[in-house]
This record gives structure tokens, sequence and C-alpha cells, in this order.
């Protein structure tokens, strides 16, 4: 006797197995999407980071000292300076100088700075246009509006950092004003 199965039956198992390797792989790309994210923004925060660090450092260091100044000649001052110590050199287009007295305020840019080794601080001799770290240099800054009593000097290099100085200008050439 020959026994046939005539009905048909399901088999369900098969199905909870897929669902669960659906479910998986569910989460592989979830976790994928959010570790793509955090990496993502770690390396957005480490590039501000070191934008910020770079920043911070070019304002800290490159800046002047002065050491002293002079009256060199009516509306003149020269100024004995130095970069900074960790100072990287600069152009004499990136100084600006500004000056506030009791007639007002001026600023005056590289045209009317000029920028001398200490050896040759003259007007016959041509002014540089590079300073660099570690060499002394006289500034010889020509004023219009501040030319006598207590001035407020800013030196600025662009992009960098600045220097804040007062000067006593007296009325006589070749007196101090440091």
């Amino acid at each position: 006797m020959e026994h046939k199965n005539l009905e048909e039956e399901e088999d369900t198992l098969a199905a909870i197995g897929i669902g669960a390797m659906i479910v998986f792989i569910a989460l592989i790309l979830v976790a994928a999407v959010a570790a793509a994210v955090i990496i993502q923004t770690a390396e957005k925060l480490q590039q501000n980071a070191q934008k910020t660090g770079d920043d911070t450092a070019k304002q800290s260091t490159s800046r002047f000292m002065v050491n002293g100044g002079v009256l060199s000649a009516a509306n003149t001052f020269m100024l004995f300076v130095k970069l900074a110590p960790g100072s990287t050199a600069v152009t004499n287009t990136d100084i600006i100088a500004q000056l506030g007295c009791a007639a007002g305020n001026e600023n005056i840019d590289a045209n009317n700075i000029a920028i001398y080794t200490m050896d040759t601080a003259s007007a016959a001799t041509p002014a540089i246009t590079n300073v660099a770290p570690a060499v002394g240099y006289a500034m010889v800054i020509s004023a219009a509006t501040c030319t006598t009593g207590t001035i407020t000097m800013m030196l600025h290099i662009e992009g960098s950092g600045s220097t804040y100085q007062v000067l006593e200008v007296p009325a006589t050439v070749g007196q101090p004003i440091i």
C-alpha cells in the first residue's frame, strides 16, 4: 500500500533565518554610516584645531619688540626694533603703524615706513624689503598728524601679531622718544 501525502506543507523556519539575516545586514549598514559620520566629524574637528593652533602660534610670535627710538627729523621717528623670538620673516609691505595722539589718529602704511639694518640706517641706503628674525633693524616712520607729545603706537604685521608702544616725542631732534 502506497501512502501519498496530498497536503502541501509550508516550511517557515527558513523565513525566520532570512529575516534575521536582513536585520543583521541592516545593523551593519547603520553602523557603517554612523562610523563614517563620526570619522568625518573627528577629521573636521582636527582640522579646526590645527588651524586654530597655527593661527595662535603665528599671532603670538610674529610681532616686533621695540628696544628704543629717537626723533630723527621733524615728524620722523626712528625706532630700533627686532622681531620677537620664534617669529617668521615678514615683508615690509605687511607692516602697518597706527598712531593715536591729541591731534587725532593716523594709519601709516609701508609707503611711509622704511626699514634698514642697524649698521646702514640712513637715507642714502635703500630700505630693505624682508625683515628677518634675530636681526636688529631701524624702522623709520614718517608721521603727518601725530608729531609731538604723547603718542600711542600699534605696530601691526598683517595676518599676525601687534605691538603696543607709548612714545613721548620731544620737540628737539635727536632726543629719545621711548
